[in-house]
């Protein structure tokens, strides 16, 4: 892997996310990268006021706006339902900065949110003796999921948080431009396929990259033992997928793709989706195998030095693994969260509809972000304790 360039995607595969716990399959982020990093700032508020698709549509958009910002290269990325992190090399930072800054005018703007964007040099998180090391999961032949370790991630955001000015994208003479093509959000809720959707997030606590490895090996095992393996547990079905057909309900891709929500672009939209969704019914050319290229597609379970999954199962699983890991919380071995809800919302980035794409799935009415409030409550209790 001599051209830092395709790091990411000279990366050899891993096929399941139970490999995540073998750590031969992690290599080291080359030191001259950077980390981009996106979070809505007040995103449980805005949430608890029932604005979780604007949370959601807005950490996608800054996705879409860095994968665009380095066309033609594949970077490694994940989803946290509220932000994003994404590793750049250090040939795009200039185009990475103003494209962030017009995520978060848009974010300003069009959603009345803030979003919180910095851009880290790895370097500096190598300084303080922490690592970022990547692996790639391949979930379909469109779609290849980042999968971080190393503690890097977390310290890189405490950097940001700590001394914002100093990682902020440099301002521009002219207006910031950002591509936010692809984005799109035109799918209805996807409900359960069982009782409810489960938005989980568990992280271990050990100081040590190897013990922590056999701590996931164990949660791991544990979810497939209750709900079954990842195919059984997947939240979205294809029989569940409905296109949003109501055209108050296009005005979020509206407002991202073109910031124009008038009438006559929500019709066209509208009038796309309906000739999609006729192609889909009656298998006109290949758009009759669409719904599961989708499906195959979706980044439900991913891991950042947090496992983070959207399960779908009944409630008598969820309060097994709830016992299950309300117990290794008492050990000191991890902290968790949970937030359960009857549908998954998704939101996608669709470069080629029959080839790559991305579609990002969080629980409906708060997903990731009340499960992280809960994880942090418990981190919080553990260092009281500590104290």
């Amino acid at each position: 892997m001599t051209n830092e360039l395709s790091f990411f995607q000279s990366i050899p595969p891993i096929h399941s996310i139970s490999d995540i716990t073998s750590l031969e399959h992690y290599y080291d982020v080359p030191a001259d990268w950077h980390i981009v990093l996106t979070d809505v700032k007040g995103s449980t508020q805005a949430i608890e006021q029932g604005r979780y698709r604007d949370v959601n549509s807005v950490a996608a958009a800054s996705i879409t706006a860095m994968l665009n910002s380095v066309k033609g290269m594949d970077i490694p990325f994940v989803f946290g339902g509220d932000g994003a992190s994404v590793l750049i090399p250090p040939t795009v930072v200039a185009e990475a900065g103003q494209a962030l800054l017009a995520t978060q005018i848009l974010a300003r703007e069009q959603f009345n949110l803030d979003l919180r964007v910095g851009i880290v040099p790895v370097r500096d998180v190598l300084a303080a003796n922490m690592r970022i090391r990547i692996a790639r999961l391949k979930v379909s032949n469109n779609f290849q999921q980042a999968i971080f370790t190393g503690g890097g991630l977390s310290y890189a955001d405490k950097l940001l948080k700590s001394d914002p000015e100093k990682y902020a994208p440099p301002p521009s003479d002219t207006p910031p431009q950002a591509d936010f093509g692809g984005f799109e959000c035109r799918w209805q809720e996807i409900p359960s396929t069982y009782d409810e959707n489960l938005t989980l997030m568990v992280m271990a606590l050990n100081i040590s990259t190897l013990a922590n490895s056999t701590i996931y090996a164990d949660v791991l095992a544990k979810i497939d033992d209750i709900y079954g393996n990842p195919a059984t547990r997947h939240p979205i079905a294809v029989k569940n997928l409905r296109m949003a057909l109501n055209p108050n309900k296009l005005k979020t891709e509206a407002k991202v793709r073109s910031r124009d929500t008038s009438l006559k672009v929500l019709l066209r939209m509208l009038r796309q989706s309906l000739m999609a969704g006729f192609a889909m019914r009656f298998n006109v050319g290949r758009w009759g195998g669409y719904k599961n290229i989708l499906v195959e597609s979706t980044d439900h379970e991913k891991f950042d030095d947090t496992l983070r999954m959207v399960i779908s199962g009944k409630s008598s699983q969820r309060e097994a693994l709830r016992t299950y890991l309300e117990a290794q919380r008492q050990a000191g071995l991890v902290v968790y969260g949970m937030h359960t809800s009857s549908h998954a919302l998704m939101t996608c980035v669709v470069f080629d509809y029959f080839g790559r794409q991305v579609h990002f799935v969080d629980g409906s009415r708060g997903g990731y972000t009340l499960a992280a409030r809960e994880m942090k409550l418990q981190l919080a209790e553990r260092e009281q304790i500590e104290a």
